[in-house]
Order: C-alpha cells, then sequence, then structure tokens
C-alpha cells in the first residue's frame, strides 16, 4: 500500500475525539514516515494534502514541514498555503507550565504555522516506538 500524507486527515473526517487525532497527525505521523525510503518520503511529501477547514490543517502543515526538514528534504509548497496557518496561535496542552514549555520549546515550523504541540510528544527517533491505531 502507499504511503500517503493525505490519509493523516481521516480522524477530522471522521470526527475522532481530538486526543486521537492529535497523536495520530502528531505521534504516528512522523513514525509512519520515518519507516519509508528517501524516494517514498519525497513523492509523499510531493502530493498535496486535502484542506479540512479546521485547526487540525495547521498542525497537519507544521508536522510535515518539520518531518520534511528532519529527513534533508525541501518543505512541500502546499504547507505555504494561507489555510494552513492560524491566525490565533493554537497551544495544544492545556496545563500553565507546559503551554509554556511548549512555545518555549516548539520547533520552528510549528511556530511558523500556529499549532504547538507539546514537544515532550516530538519524538526525535520518528514517533511512537509501536504502531498506534485508533479505536474506530
Amino acid at each position: 500500500m502507499m504511503f500517503t500524507l493525505g490519509g493523516f486527515t481521516r480522524g477530522v473526517e471522521e470526527g475522532w475525539p481530538a486526543e486521537d487525532t492529535y497523536r495520530w497527525i502528531v505521534c504516528q505521523l512522523p513514525r509512519s514516515f520515518h519507516g519509508r525510503s528517501a524516494a517514498e518520503q519525497r513523492a509523499a511529501l510531493a502530493e498535496r494534502v486535502p484542506l479540512t477547514g479546521t485547526k487540525w490543517d495547521a498542525l497537519l502543515a507544521a508536522m510535515v514541514e518539520h518531518i520534511a526538514w528532519l529527513h534533508g528534504h525541501e518543505r512541500p509548497a502546499w504547507v505555504d498555503e494561507r489555510e494552513r496557518f492560524l491566525d490565533t496561535t493554537w497551544v495544544v496542552a492545556d496545563t500553565p507550565w507546559t503551554r509554556l514549555y511548549s512555545v518555549i520549546f516548539a520547533p520552528a515550523a510549528f511556530l511558523r504555522h500556529g499549532a504547538i504541540p507539546d514537544p515532550r510528544d516530538l519524538d526525535a527517533r520518528g514517533g511512537e516506538r509501536f504502531d498506534w491505531t485508533p479505536w474506530p
């Protein structure tokens, strides 16, 4: 089966709980990307991911920009589309200390798009150690 970044909009399209959608984008996407060959990674980055009209568009674009940088690829042009940036910064964490930590240590792509995950969720190994599939 061909790897596609568009599949990471599935949680939004199917109405998953926010926690599952977040984990799918922030944890599973980098893990899945990391496991692909450089050619498969380039092919995935070249495909424009459809918009969902939600804040998840910004988080997904930021994550894709971040993993492209981590793997030595050019940033795909579609991540620069206006709809993939938030007008008001969204810090995912809900406690004051974690929110501050998130802003201080957020990688550049997330700051640029205005969608800031908890940086502790960004595993330098390329994602979670084990596959994760959300409950239907």
